[in-house]
């Protein structure tokens, strides 16, 4: 059964912190598929100041939460879309909790649905009751209600504002920072735990500004806890999700010659389709996309290549702000644009669309 989404290189590069700091998180970025180790003694932070649901007046939980005996896997990151405020306080951090969970409530749910929010003032906060004791204990987790289908394996956190055409304010990033750091510490997740909601559903959360910084996230929760990156990390995707990379899924079963329909849904279909295709790979036939999936389904581009393996790519840069036709045809355009998205990712700047391209391209994270 393929479950682990990890792909493993031998090869390492080891880092100290003078040497993390004199290169920067680009070139570090850029050393490849090579494992990437950081050695030096772990700079973890006492645990951050976090308000309970009682701090902030929450009203009582309209059904029993469930908590599950189990560790998250994931940690998802959002943003409210909301308001950029510049009302920055203790007092209006807590009536945006408040907001929340009444709104949540006229969902039908029966509580906030994220674990933690940070307003734009930097405050963060206990959302979905319950979830600040056991992130305190490190054993259990609570169920959420932020992402179909990852609400039983995945943290949710959201940062309050709208974060597509700007960045979220240095003392909400830093309080990110802080919450995703305790976050692995506690449950002992790696920092490639940390993705952004688009990752797995048809939505634009976090905001194309705030994921595309996804990266820097990463990195700096990996140097503070001195962690071992591995070489590369691919989402994994199963039937229920929905969004960019299951389209990109789609296109690629077509580039196989499997017919599937690029609707952005994992259904029966696509998963019977992934299913067969893992069988004649000699794979897990689960019908799950982790590592091993992934790289066989991609396939090395560069200009000139066409197809839907093409339109793979483009859609996806479209997706991230990058924008050029969904042609199906690798030309000068699409090359620039191959080019631009490799440089903010910190990969070689060659402008082919090679297995650690199509990684980070699909929100996976390259050493």
């Amino acid at each position: 059964m393929e479950h682990s989404s990890v792909a493993r290189d031998p090869q390492t590069w080891t880092l100290d912190r003078r040497t993390l700091i004199k290169l920067g998180a680009g070139t570090v970025a850029a050393l490849g598929g090579a494992q990437l180790i950081l050695c030096f003694s772990p700079d973890v932070s006492a645990a951050p100041t976090i308000s309970g649901t009682t701090a902030w007046g929450a009203q009582p939980a309209r059904a029993p939460i469930t908590v599950f005996s189990y560790k998250p896997t994931t940690i998802l990151v959002h943003h409210t879309d909301t308001p950029n405020t510049t009302d920055n306080s203790q007092s209006a951090a807590y009536a945006l909790a408040r907001s929340i969970q009444q709104s949540h409530f006229a969902n039908g749910w029966i509580d906030t649905g994220q674990h933690f929010t940070i307003s734009r003032g930097g405050y963060i906060m206990e959302g979905r009751h319950q979830s600040l004791q056991t992130l305190q204990g490190g054993m259990q987790m609570v169920q959420g209600a932020h992402c179909p289908v990852l609400n039983d394996y995945a943290i949710g956190i959201e940062d309050e504002g709208s974060y597509n055409s700007i960045l979220p304010p240095d003392v909400l990033w830093n309080s990110l920072i802080n919450l995703c750091t305790y976050i692995c510490q506690q449950y002992g997740l790696n920092a490639n735990a940390i993705f952004g909601h688009r990752d797995f559903y048809n939505t634009g959360c976090p905001g194309t500004q705030l994921y595309g910084r996804l990266r820097d996230l990463r990195l700096q929760v990996l140097a503070r806890l001195g962690q071992t990156l591995p070489a590369r990390t691919w989402p994994l995707i199963k039937n229920g999700i929905s969004g960019e990379n299951v389209s990109t899924i789609q296109y690629l079963l077509s580039s196989h010659g499997y017919s599937t329909s690029v609707d952005g849904s994992f259904g029966s279909g696509t998963a019977a389709s992934v299913t067969s295709f893992q069988s004649s790979k000699g794979l897990g036939a689960d019908g799950i996309v982790g590592q091993q999936t992934w790289e066989a389904l991609v396939t090395p581009l560069t200009n000139g290549s066409s197809g839907d393996g093409v339109k793979a790519v483009q859609s996806q840069l479209n997706s991230k702000g990058y924008a050029c036709s969904v042609d199906g045809q690798f030309g000068p355009a699409t090359m620039g644009q191959v080019q631009s998205f490799q440089r903010n990712m910190g990969l070689p700047v060659n402008g082919n669309v090679q297995t650690n391209t199509w990684c980070a391209l699909v929100g996976g994270i390259v050493a």
